[in-house]
């Protein structure tokens, strides 16, 4: 398991993808949600990536 686990490392920086970047299935709810950002104009976009990040700014969590 532990060679197989870095052959997978190995190919994934290889192939520009650190280990750090595992993929999983996104649920239902994410799938529409990049639906719906994806169909936003460029300018729409912007603005949400402005919100997106003021929310963090001030988040506590």
């Amino acid at each position: 398991m532990a060679k197989a686990q870095r052959i997978i490392g190995f190919l994934g920086r290889f192939s520009g993808m650190g280990e750090s970047r595992r993929s999983r299935k996104l649920s239902s709810e994410e799938i529409r949600l990049v639906e719906q950002y994806r169909e936003l104009s460029e300018s729409d976009r912007i603005a949400m990536r402005y919100l997106v990040d003021a929310m963090r700014s001030i988040s506590r969590f």
